[in-house]
């Protein structure tokens, strides 16, 4: 079974009986995970607060009880109100533990936590990349399960134009981050033509991934997709490979579920969503 609900005698203290993977029983208390639907409630809020009203409609509590919650918040200091127009919004507690978990985030242990149970679900190699001192650098290479052979290790460099992972870069960096970089590939012979770079921005702005056939290791098809922090700022890709004469690997499915683990480890970092 899962959770079942044990009242206590009075009030909102209420004991909850969670069923582990093990079978053992773990009793929480369950107004705890109401103030933090209450303060859910808040962190969606306006940047100017919320009334009683909203809190207690959002949380789904009567308005009696919601009051009683944030009473307590503010005696503590998670949560302050506007003395002159009632509202209220999170207050200099909670700032100091969102700070401090924020301390605590590695987002690239998290987001290779993230890409490694995706691999051994597909069962195919991938890799995790970061804006380096020669742009997009692999700094994580998976082997999933079934491993493809390439040329490409930790340390190698992606280029901009024509790559995946440099499609991304290109799409959510500022162009004075990419600028030189396209231009000394130009240099070294690698052009794509800017009307192209752009249809495939675009691109990547619509769908929220990029994808290549065997255009940077011949023979390897890849879908790229970003991961961002807490201030919606592109951190990391996560690639997935398969052989390009695969066609029907990369499947509506299979991309989707892609999407949904780069969504995640995005969150788990910090990111509040699409603006």
């Amino acid at each position: 079974m899962g959770k079942l609900g044990i009242p206590k005698s009075k009030g909102d203290e209420i004991s909850s009986v969670d069923i582990s993977e093990s079978g053992n029983q773990r009793k929480s208390i369950q107004s705890v995970e109401i103030g933090a639907r209450v303060l859910l409630a808040l962190l969606k809020a306006d940047p100017g607060g919320a009334f009683l009203r909203d809190v207690a409609s959002s949380s789904g509590l009567s308005r009696s009880q919601a009051h009683r919650y944030l009473l307590a918040f503010v005696n503590t200091g998670m949560v302050e109100q506007n003395a002159s127009s009632g509202r209220y919004s999170l207050g200099t507690l909670a700032v100091r533990l969102g700070l401090a978990a924020m301390a605590r985030l590695d987002p690239v242990r998290i987001a290779t936590g993230y890409l490694e149970g995706l691999l051994d679900e597909l069962k195919t190699t991938g890799l995790l990349s970061v804006w380096g001192d020669y742009g997009p650098t692999v700094i994580r290479l998976i082997d999933g399960g079934v491993p493809l052979f390439t040329s490409m290790h930790v340390g190698s460099t992606l280029p901009l134009q024509g790559s995946s992972t440099g499609t991304l870069f290109l799409t959510y960096c500022p162009p004075a981050q990419t600028r030189d970089r396209v231009e000394r590939e130009r240099a070294e012979g690698i052009v794509v033509d800017d009307g192209e770079l752009a249809e495939q921005i675009e691109s990547v702005r619509k769908l929220g991934y990029a994808r290549t056939y065997g255009s940077v290791v011949p023979g390897l098809a890849a879908v790229s997709v970003p991961i961002f922090d807490s201030q919606n700022r592109l951190v990391a890709t996560m690639s997935v490979l398969a052989r390009s004469q695969d066609k029907a690997y990369f499947s509506k499915a299979k991309i989707g579920r892609i999407l949904q683990q780069a969504r995640q480890a995005s969150e788990a970092i910090g990111w509040p969503g699409p603006a």
